[in-house]
């Protein structure tokens, strides 16, 4: 079965599912649901300083194929997180679904994204690095506070002298600077830092693949309408792919970095 196949089957199997006409255990209808996501302000371009970008793009789209409109709280990412795991909001992105994830959150079945991160350095350095087996311990890896980074690297994280930052651009400025011997950065968030910040994407070596998965958004396990909300969202990122607006977010212009 080809990739288009199955998405067309399992939409097809979610439209055969009757649809609620409310989040089951609620009581609540129609313009009385509340949905309050959490938009992180640090990962440009899917969601900028103001929640703005391409991944609020998609999601208010696919929610609004099932007529449904969020509230976006704008929060740095652990405190998307944080607030998550404390139920203060009903689901938040750009959450990568790994061993640290799967049992703490509510996921559906599609991905928002599918993205990748890489292991950057100084060019000429540390020659002999080609994976991330070859990195040597304590060696000081900048990476973004709470991000995820994949199962591999999570298997060998704590042999890093981690520095942890909140913004991409202290990455960049650190490495540039020898504060730090390696970055691990999402390829087009690092593309898109480095030309705000007027910087050639050159100056770096952009040597291996840390990390290729998906993105969700995830759902609270404390609030009762996280899988109806994991439905609805799938069933509505279904259609935008069936249609091509899915495909025509991704390749706009105005987003690309």
């Amino acid at each position: 079965m080809s990739k288009s196949q199955a998405l067309l089957w399992l939409l097809l199997c979610l439209l055969a599912t009757p649809t609620q006409a409310e989040p089951p255990g609620t009581g609540l209808k129609g313009d009385d649901i509340r949905i309050h996501l959490g938009a992180e302000d640090s990962w440009p371009p899917y969601s900028d300083a103001q929640g703005q970008g391409i991944s609020t793009d998609l999601v208010k789209a696919a929610f609004a194929k099932t007529g449904l409109a969020p509230t976006f709280i704008v929060l740095p990412y652990a405190r998307v997180l944080h607030d998550l795991r404390s139920g203060k909001i009903d689901g938040g992105y750009n959450v990568t679904l790994q061993t640290t994830t799967k049992d703490k959150y509510v996921f559906g079945q599609i991905p928002l994204l599918t993205v990748e991160s890489y292991w950057f350095f100084i060019p000429g350095t540390h020659a002999t690095i080609k994976s991330i087996t070859d990195i040597p311990d304590n060696f000081r890896v900048g990476i973004i506070r709470d991000y995820e980074y994949g199962d591999t690297y999570e298997h060998h994280r704590h042999r890093f002298a981690e520095v942890q930052v909140s913004q991409q651009s202290q990455i960049i400025r650190m490495l540039k600077q020898g504060r730090i011997d390696a970055a691990v950065m999402f390829d087009r968030e690092a593309e898109y830092a480095l030309r705000e910040m007027n910087l050639d994407a050159a100056i770096f070596d952009k040597r291996f693949l840390n990390h290729h998965g998906n993105v969700y958004v995830a759902f609270s396990q404390k609030t009762q309408k996280a899988k109806w909300l994991a439905e609805q969202l799938d069933k509505g990122l279904l259609m935008m792919k069936g249609s091509g607006e899915y495909d025509r977010i991704l390749s706009d212009t105005n987003k690309e970095p």
